[in-house]
């Protein structure tokens, strides 16, 4: 009786997480819509088409490795979590927003890409 509990229980958080990081997503928008603001980003950046990809990769490979989200998903409650993937969305596309609506200048591109790297390099190291 209490070892299909455990398992009924285990499942169950299983869904519960599956189902807040759908939710984290959905709050921080889809995965598409850097072909809407990219082209703005190209000019007010004055990128090549070569820096705009690389920005764009960097942006999949932090999704695909989000080692801290992953540790945090299972040391912290879901509301935390949830909490923290709003305020990310919200800086992160909260900035965009800014630099394409011309309210901010943008950082020049090694700096993106240094930040973005050490974000990835602090993931690699702390997972």
């Amino acid at each position: 009786m209490g070892f299909q509990r455990s398992i009924s229980s285990s499942s169950a958080l299983k869904w519960l997480g599956f189902v807040t990081a759908v939710w984290v997503q959905s709050i921080s928008g889809n995965n598409y819509t850097f072909s809407n603001y990219s082209g703005a980003l190209k000019s007010l950046m004055n990128l090549n088409q070569l820096e705009l990809n690389n920005l764009s990769v960097a942006k999949d490979v932090g999704k695909a490795f989000g080692i801290l989200a992953g540790l945090a998903s299972d040391r912290l409650p879901t509301p935390v979590i949830l909490l923290i993937g709003c305020f990310e969305g919200l800086l992160g596309y909260g900035v965009q927003w800014l630099v394409v609506s011309r309210t901010i200048q943008p950082i020049p591109y090694w700096q993106v890409l240094t930040i973005i790297f050490l974000f990835f390099f602090l993931q690699l190291t702390h997972g």
